[in-house]
């Protein structure tokens, strides 16, 4: 897993250059750390690995001071990952999407 990493950071910086330079002007807790739109948990569930979870935790903990709750951080990163790739997405999207008719 660790060798995705260095390829991962690769492809999010050369498919938006926007939203990365934007990145690199702020902090991590300022992007991530905050209550935007989702200011209540929704009645969906989601389940993690032990893992990422435990990480996800910590994250929010140290750097968030604890002040945000985890589903709010996880929408937060949702958010980043849908601007970034969001025209990756909608063209591997179209190109397998087979209409009806």
């Amino acid at each position: 897993m660790k060798k995705d990493k260095k390829n991962r950071n690769t492809v999010a910086a050369g498919s938006n250059s926007d939203t990365v330079s934007n990145t690199a002007k702020t902090t991590y807790e300022n992007a991530f750390m905050q209550m935007n739109k989702m200011q209540k948990r929704g009645n969906k569930s989601i389940y993690l690995s032990p893992e990422h979870h435990e990480r996800l935790t910590r994250i929010v903990q140290i750097i968030g001071d604890d002040k945000i709750p985890l589903f709010a951080y996880l929408n937060n990163i949702l958010e980043h990952h849908f601007k970034v790739f969001e025209d990756m997405i909608t063209k591997e999207f179209n190109e397998k999407y087979k209409g009806l008719f």
